[in-house]
């Protein structure tokens, strides 16, 4: 599903759906990445009482939405009566939003255990799993998709990145800390350019993700500045609220 390697053109992957440019996980957003040709949708899932799979990030509705309370008390039938905040329409259910844009690739954060397996049904039934990647910051959580789903690509959790940023750093083989990879079904790395003072992205930490077959993403770039230190550290990826500027600033680096 996703590049790897300094030949290729990063990667804009947006955030949300890109979240600057358009309501956060609406009907907006995905329609603008379809029409302009944003191909790569990053957005996350939870589960209402009556089992759907929703892309909404928060567990409670008061922030994204003229509802209140936790998405998980509510049913499809009343969350789909609410509206999402500064949209004309209501939630997404993951089913319909793999149907109506069969060309998006989607990177899906499982917020919650509950809504693990769950999404990844959805996917086997849509027949998406080439068009996927499913995230989480809970290792446990990303097992338990690789062992129900080894088909479905996923990304490294917080744990394995950590490793993976220790690796790099202290030079120890990946096989040594367990690092899991592509023969695990991970594809990506998808991090942040630091963690408060530390410092996460840098060349050596990509080229060492790319010995053992990883990309990297880094999450999440609105800024020119911050786009282009993660491009001149090699990253194969861009998160971003702002697909269109992100998309800019790489084709003035890359020219």
């Amino acid at each position: 599903m996703y590049q790897l390697g300094p030949n290729q053109t990063p990667i804009v992957i947006a955030h949300r759906g890109g979240a600057l440019v358009a309501p956060e996980n609406s009907w907006e957003s995905l329609q603008y990445c379809y029409e302009n040709d944003f191909n790569y949708v990053e957005t996350d899932a939870h589960l209402s009482a009556d089992g759907e799979v929703i892309l909404v990030h928060d567990p409670v509705l008061d922030r994204v939405s003229n509802g209140t309370g936790l998405v998980a008390n509510h049913t499809w039938d009343e969350l789909s009566r609410l509206r999402i905040k500064d949209s004309e329409t209501s939630f997404v259910r993951l089913a319909d939003a793999l149907e109506t844009y069969p060309d998006l690739a989607f990177n899906i954060d499982a917020k919650e255990d509950e809504v693990s397996l769950a999404m990844v049904d959805v996917i086997l039934a849509a027949k998406a799993t080439e068009r996927v990647c499913l995230a989480s910051f809970s290792t446990a959580r990303l097992w338990d998709i690789r062992s129900y789903a080894p088909e479905i690509a996923t990304s490294l959790g917080q744990t394995e990145a950590a490793l993976l940023w220790t690796g790099a750093n202290l030079t120890i083989p990946a096989r040594k800390l367990r690092i899991p990879g592509p023969a695990e079904s991970v594809v990506a790395a998808q991090v942040p350019l630091k963690m408060g003072p530390l410092k996460v992205i840098d060349r050596r930490f990509v080229a060492y993700a790319h010995q053992q077959g990883i990309a990297v993403h880094v999450w999440t770039l609105n800024t020119e500045a911050e786009i282009l230190q993660a491009l001149q550290a090699g990253a194969d990826g861009i998160v971003t609220d702002d697909p269109q500027l992100a998309t800019q600033v790489i084709a003035k680096f890359t020219e």
